[in-house]
């Protein structure tokens, strides 16, 4: 079957759900080639506009759908009661697996502080374990289903998350001395917003869900297309609606060539250079360490309150904590899958960006100085993302012509070629160069590669630190081979 077509089937797939009224939410956030404009008195209103062929889908759904269609996808799906956030994640598990509703349901783990190993993830075989004193382990449906659904996630005490992180994370459980392995499929957690029965999730928790969105309740112009579907409660009807036409689903073999055709999806240009400059940026921390190997946030564990800082207006401050290098393969991956459902045939940074926020949400934490500027951040940390993604991207985009980028590339080539070929012709064609290297009593690449990261840290900017010490670990390791 063609990429093409296999396409059409998902994103027919994604229409039928809202064509049946089974999920009706025009709240759209997620655009594809669209114009943004500001409106208000304070043009703090932001509404976007598409562009021919643009695409606008509502991010709880789409997410679900991209979840679905990758290995061991992982969703954390947010809001207040009874507004969509488990049908959501039940319809995308039914439509795109062709999972039975029942048998999701059959498998949901409810969140509640009762909640146990033996209910959530296996139990030994009573029989065999009495008659013979065999530990024969059981899986539960839960691990056993392609959709994973776990209701009310943070309704689950502490004790138990060390339970699922693995799962969620390797979509492997231990029970006993026994691995498990959870079949191959999406896997969701519904939370909603705090109250006196719910628990706070713990950091390593939320790392391991891939994306996060936050339901939010349907517009009023929603509402007269939600009446007008039957209503199953009163007279049934809901069975047929669930109801996937034959030419729709997706078999194993549809599944596994989607997966391929998404890995495939070639990267356009630096796109890798420029993730990681965001990564970098977030992670930097001046107050953990004099030492560039150990000024990240995740070093700053006894206090970030510091005086006397000097990059005090640097993107990196609006953050309290860093991102996991999870996280950004789970960037990727999404970006990956959104280029395929657009329709687009490599990934690029509009991808990335979009993907962003719903990557990142759930993980970052706004600093007190990004609370000050906009304190409706505390709320709205899709938007916090966003703000953090804007502040790094006008930082890019200014240093790309800076010399002490210049500086890097050219010097880390010389490191990288063993034959000193590139090495002796950057000299020959720098006098500065040919002097340092003449006065220095040092080998020339030492002397190349000494002077550069000098050169790089006259550059005020805490990347020009990443950068020099890039070149550090470089010319060590070219040291350690000889």
């Amino acid at each position: 079957m063609s990429g093409i077509y296999l396409r059409d089937k998902v994103q027919e797939l994604y229409d039928l759900v809202g064509k049946r009224g089974l999920y009706v939410n025009t709240n759209h956030d997620v655009f594809v080639n669209a114009k943004s404009i500001n409106a208000g008195q304070s043009q703090q209103y932001k509404f976007s506009l598409l562009n021919p062929k643009g695409k606008a889908y509502a991010s709880p759904m789409l997410l679900a759908t991209l979840t679905s269609l990758l290995n061991h996808g992982t969703m954390l799906i947010t809001g207040a009661p009874g507004i969509g956030k488990t049908t959501g994640a039940e319809l995308a598990g039914h439509f795109f697996t062709g999972t039975p509703l029942d048998e999701i349901l059959e498998s949901t783990i409810q969140g509640h502080p009762q909640q146990t190993e033996e209910k959530m993830i296996a139990r030994f075989h009573t029989g065999k374990l009495v008659k013979d004193g065999e530990e024969h382990v059981l899986p539960r449906k839960f691990l056993t289903s392609k959709v994973k659904l776990i209701d009310e996630i943070n309704r689950l005490d502490p004790d138990k998350w060390s339970i699922i992180l693995r799962l969620i994370d390797t979509g492997k459980a231990t029970y006993g001395d026994t691995l498990l392995e959870a079949a191959t499929g999406p896997l969701f957690a519904t939370a909603n917003y705090t109250d006196a029965g719910t628990f706070e999730m713990p950091p390593p928790g939320l790392d391991r869900f891939d994306v996060a969105a936050v339901v939010t309740s349907p517009q009023p112009w929603d509402l007269s297309r939600i009446y007008s579907r039957s209503d199953e409660k009163l007279n049934g009807g809901l069975q047929k609606l669930l109801e996937i036409p034959e030419e729709l689903k997706l078999s194993d073999d549809d599944f596994a060539q989607i997966r391929k055709e998404i890995s495939g999806l070639p990267k356009a240009g630096n796109l890798d250079t420029s993730l990681n400059f965001v990564l970098a940026t977030i992670r930097f921390s001046e107050a953990a360490s004099d030492d560039v190997t150990r000024m990240t946030k995740g070093n700053a564990w006894a206090s970030s309150d510091i005086q006397g800082l000097h990059f005090t207006n640097h993107p990196s401050v609006y953050t309290k904590n860093e991102l996991s290098v999870r996280t950004a393969r789970a960037i990727q991956r999404y970006a990956r899958a959104l280029a395929w459902f657009s329709g687009d045939y490599q990934v690029s940074e509009a991808h990335v960006n979009t993907i962003f926020p719903y990557a990142t949400w759930h993980k970052l934490q706004p600093s007190e100085k990004a609370l000050q500027e906009k304190p409706k951040f505390a709320n709205d940390r899709i938007a916090f993302a966003r703000f953090v993604l804007e502040k790094i991207s006008g930082e890019w985009a200014t240093m790309k012509g800076q010399n002490e980028l210049k500086v890097y590339g050219s010097t880390l080539n010389a490191i990288l070629d063993d034959t000193d070929a590139t090495l002796m012709e950057l000299i020959q064609k720098n006098a500065g160069l040919r002097e340092i290297v003449s006065k220095s009593g040092q080998t020339p690449l030492y002397a190349v590669v000494s002077n550069a990261i000098k050169t790089i840290c006259n550059w005020d900017n805490p990347y020009a630190l990443v950068l020099a010490k890039s070149l550090e670990t470089g010319y060590n390791a070219r040291m350690m081979k000889q």
